[in-house]
């Protein structure tokens, strides 16, 4: 059962009482969270927890108002913020957030962070959460701390602030080989010391996720035949299919993609370049491309799918991006599908390689019958779901958003092409200026950051906790 949470404003304010650890609010408000006969209360904003005195005033029902000495306290930006607030009777907590944190690389030109792919993404999230509750702010893992944390938040313009470890973080780190560091390995380490939910923590491994998917029989049938790469495992698929894929496991963006398949007394291979069109290479011997492709893979590691004969549109390859996110109810829903099609000379679909978007259902309505397409579409969605709980139910972490792109072959099936657990934000269509999927993100976020802080004090003592050491004064 989802909980409840109450919107406030959070107000600073400058105060020249003795009593700088008092906060004000309504009778209303009071009431609400039954602290009217209590004088003092925990004040929990993200890691920190300070207690404070409780001064009832006559202010509009749903603020709060801190002064700017305990803003400082709880490193959080000198200004009005709608947060949401639960109280926990119990511990006689003040919950309020969330805050979250996006980590993601950046770079910074006059003071300007530019966060690449995700930039407008950050902005988008940040405009979300100041409408439904919340702090978002943006950070470079270099400037992770357990104590505090060098970020970003928006503010007419990104504006750099020093603040306190949030309470979820939502990886959108574009290097594998970063997450691959022992730095990295102990940022995720730190988080789970303090108790703060991580999600989508790495890349998934193509590999990994067929033999995981492999192992449900009702998912087999929509998978490629799918093997390591060696020079045994290479020719025996090749005796078995038509045309072969080639992909780096750790691969991106329709990177390095070969498309190879028979012709008369060769084989032709194609390599996806990112470019305006694909490179061709011809071979008469296997010896000939083994020796071609150790040069061109470099020790790198490759898995060899069966090629499927998918339907092509506008004599274009297409296939269809399904865009997934767990919810509140920890269900896994889809909040959007997009039909992705070819650049003119291109074998792989991915914008980044000069693709297009269409709106799922006039691609489908152009391929089949309109209620065929429709059955399509409800099929390709509810496979999806299924596919994104097997994966998040047996991987170690929290995994929260996946991409699956799926294709449809000449008999009308479906199959699964790739699983993408850092989709790309540039293909949506963005015909309001808050995407579902931002949405579904901030929803989780807001989940997991209530729940973990809840269960926290369920489980521990004040003593502890991370608490601010600030008396009420006599």
């Amino acid at each position: 059962m989802a909980t409840s949470y109450l919107p406030i404003t959070v107000i600073p304010t400058e105060t020249f009482q003795t009593k700088e650890n008092c906060i004000q609010i309504s009778r209303a408000l009071a009431s609400y969270f039954h602290i009217l006969a209590r004088p003092t209360i925990f004040l929990k904003i993200g890691k920190v927890c300070i207690e404070v005195y409780v001064e009832i005033r006559d202010l509009p029902k749903n603020e709060v108002h801190l002064p700017s000495f305990l803003v400082s306290q709880f490193k959080i930006p000198n200004k009005a913020t709608k947060y949401l607030t639960i109280f926990i009777e119990e511990s006689n907590t003040l919950i309020v957030g969330p805050i979250v944190a996006l980590m993601t690389d950046s770079t910074e030109t006059n003071h300007e962070p530019n966060f690449r792919s995700v930039h407008t993404f950050c902005e988008e999230l940040h405009y979300h959460t100041q409408q439904t509750g919340g702090l978002f702010y943006v950070f470079k893992s270099d400037d992770f701390s357990i104590d505090e944390i060098s970020g970003y938040y928006y503010n007419d313009g990104w504006k750099k602030h020093t603040f306190p470890p949030p309470d979820v973080v939502y990886n959108r780190i574009h290097s594998r080989k970063k997450e691959r560091s022992d730095y990295f390995n102990n940022i995720k380490n730190e988080m789970t010391r303090l108790n703060i939910p991580f999600f989508n923590d790495r890349f998934l491994s193509k590999w990994d996720v067929h033999e995981l998917l492999i192992q449900e029989e009702h998912l087999q049938p929509h998978l490629p035949e799918t093997l390591l790469y060696t020079e045994i495992n290479f020719l025996e698929l090749l005796n078995k299919h038509s045309s072969l894929f080639i992909k780096p496991i750790h691969g991106s963006q329709g990177r390095k993609i070969l498309h190879l398949y028979k012709e008369s007394h060769s084989f032709i291979v194609k390599v996806s370049t990112g470019t305006q069109s694909d490179d061709f290479m011809s071979f008469s011997k296997v010896e000939q491309f083994f020796k071609w492709f150790s040069r061109f893979r470099k020790n790198s590691t490759y898995i060899i799918q069966q090629g499927i004969p998918l339907l092509l549109y506008k004599n274009r390859h297409i296939d269809f991006r399904v865009l997934c996110h767990k919810n509140r109810y920890n269900a896994w829903k889809v909040t959007s599908v997009v039909a992705r099609i070819s650049g003119e000379k291109q074998f792989v679909a991915n914008i980044a390689r000069g693709g297009e978007t269409y709106k799922p259902i006039k691609a489908l309505t152009e391929l089949f019958e309109r209620n065929v397409a429709i059955q399509q579409l409800e099929h390709m969605k509810e496979l999806s779901r299924e596919i994104a709980a097997v994966i998040s139910n047996n991987t170690d972490g929290i995994t929260g958003e996946l991409g699956l792109d799926i294709g449809i072959d000449q008999d009308g099936k479906l199959w699964l092409i790739e699983v993408n657990s850092k989709p790309s934000k540039n293909f949506e269509e963005q015909e309001v200026k808050i995407r579902p999927s931002t949405r579904a993100i901030m929803e989780l976020c807001t989940t997991l950051a209530f729940e973990y802080k809840s269960k926290e004090l369920e489980e521990n003592t004040h003593a502890d906790l991370w608490i601010h050491d600030i008396k009420p004064e006599e």
